[in-house]
């Protein structure tokens, strides 16, 4: 069981998009600033009443950290008529504060293996400082999905977001763009698909994603 298990979890990659460490940040930090990355991960939908997740941190001399993926049990298991996948990408700073995060919600209904009908939601979330301050969303879409009976159908989430606050009052230094896609197959079975693009990291910076 181990060993099928193990050859199911498809293991995330890390690209690091510009080696090597940036320039200054616009106000000092206690962390040594890296260069803008893209972390990418596709990880299949398990077992009802199961999740799997997965971290990855930014390390040492700005080298991606890439944990392994792990399936975790979810609060509510439920026979998968109308299958319910949720999925989430979480930018963490060193302190452990989420700094931007997508999430979503996607339901289909299937028969004689095909997709009979389907939907979607997302949501986002920020940290915010005082005096209306810190990450902020840009713009979050949503696109996909089938009408009819279809073989599968696919889900792509997109989010884009900025910060201005203590850490850069010119609002254009760090800039997060999270994209989650979720394959509905009429098997029943799903994959997620995600990637968050950075435009500057430090290192401790962790992203964690998941699908269940």
């Amino acid at each position: 069981m181990r060993r099928l298990l193990a050859a199911l979890l498809t293991t995330a990659t890390a690209v690091i998009l510009v080696p090597g460490t940036a320039s200054a940040s616009p106000r000092a930090t206690t962390t040594q600033p890296c260069g803008a990355m893209q972390l990418t991960g596709n990880l299949p939908a398990p077992r009802p009443g199961t999740a799997v997740r997965q971290s990855i941190s930014i390390g040492a001399d700005c080298q991606v950290v890439t944990g392994p993926a792990q399936v975790v049990a979810t609060p509510n298991s439920r026979a998968r008529l109308a299958a319910a996948y949720h999925t989430y990408s979480e930018m963490y700073d060193c302190c452990g504060i989420v700094m931007s995060a997508l999430y979503t919600d996607s339901t289909s209904s299937t028969a004689g293996g095909a997709v009979t009908s389907s939907s979607t939601s997302f949501s986002t979330h920020v940290n915010r400082e005082p005096w209306n301050a810190g990450w902020s969303v840009r713009t979050a879409t949503s696109t996909g999905g089938c009408v009819t009976a279809c073989p599968s159908a696919t889900y792509d989430h997109h989010a884009e977001f900025s910060y201005q606050g203590i850490f850069d009052a010119t609002g254009e230094w760090y800039y997060n763009i999270h994209d989650s896609r979720v394959v509905l197959n009429g098997d029943e079975t799903a994959t997620c698909q995600q990637t968050v693009n950075l435009r500057h990291t430090f290192i401790g910076w962790n992203w964690v994603h998941g699908c269940g």
